[in-house]
Formats: structure tokens, C-alpha cells, sequence
């Protein structure tokens, strides 16, 4: 790929995650509302909190129309926010050309609890997530991502 592609690719990744971010905290706390839990604003300071109760909620769901996409985008915004909140880290867009993730959303920068350079793709992770046969495990899913960034 041509560096002034990658520049312009990178320059439309960073315009897509600034529209994004900006709907993280009123999208994920519709969703939970949604999915009929409260208080739903809680998701945006306790997300380990609200874990047990979107596992349930996502164990058996089955999409079958184009609302999957809403639901990765949500399951997405959930994950990020998981690791975020629970190991200080932040959302950013991969900036490296030569890194797998280039112009993804990602979660990193983790100031405790796991490796400075572990990153993961909140979306990629919850598209892997809907592809499950049911009963899926969201909770399994988080615990087994986990471990594999430490």
C-alpha cells in the first residue's frame, strides 16, 4: 500500500473512530436499557458490574435480520469498555501500517494489569462473539481473552 493511500485510509479510520467514540457512552447505555437493566448510565463507571447480566441477556439471542450489526457495534462498545475501565486503558485507532489492526479501533495502552503493549479489537471480538452457536458465553469469552493478553 502506498504511503499516501495509508495516510488517506488512516485520515477517514480517525474520522469514522471520532463519530464513533463520541456515540460510545449514549449507545451503550440505550443498549442497556434495551436489554432491560438498571440503572444503565452504571455501565459507563462499573461495565465488570453489568458483565453477568449482558452474558445472560446475549447467552441465547438470535439475530436474524441486519440488527446484528447494531449488536456487534453494542457488544463492541461493551468490550472496549470492560477492558478500559478495568485496566486503565483507552480507545485509539492503530496508526501502524505495518500492524494486522491498521485503521482498526482498538483498546490498549493498559496502565495495570497487563502487558503495556496488549491491545484488543472490541468489534472483531464481538463479531467472533455473534458467530458462536447458542448457548454463547460472553463472560467466557472476556476470561479467555484475558488470559491470552497477560
Amino acid at each position: 500500500m502506498q504511503l499516501m493511500q495509508q495516510e488517506q485510509l488512516l485520515q477517514q479510520s480517525q474520522t469514522a473512530f471520532d463519530a464513533y467514540y463520541d456515540a460510545l457512552g449514549a449507545s451503550l447505555v440505550n443498549f442497556v436499557e434495551r436489554l432491560g437493566i438498571q440503572p444503565a448510565h452504571e455501565v459507563l463507571t462499573n461495565a465488570a458490574e453489568y458483565l453477568p447480566y449482558i452474558d445472560a441477556a446475549m447467552r441465547t439471542i438470535v439475530i436474524r435480520d441486519e440488527s446484528w450489526q447494531w449488536v456487534k457495534t453494542m457488544l463492541g462498545y461493551f468490550i472496549g469498555e470492560y477492558f478500559v475501565q478495568g485496566h486503565a486503558g483507552c480507545w485509539y485507532v492503530e496508526t501502524r501500517a505495518e500492524s494486522p489492526h491498521f485503521c482498526r479501533t482498538m483498546v490498549g495502552g493498559f496502565e495495570h494489569g497487563l502487558p503495556l503493549d496488549a491491545a484488543i479489537d472490541p468489534e472483531q471480538l464481538a463479531l467472533d462473539f455473534l458467530a458462536q452457536a447458542v448457548p454463547r458465553e460472553l463472560a467466557k469469552l472476556i476470561e479467555v481473552t484475558q488470559a491470552r493478553l497477560c
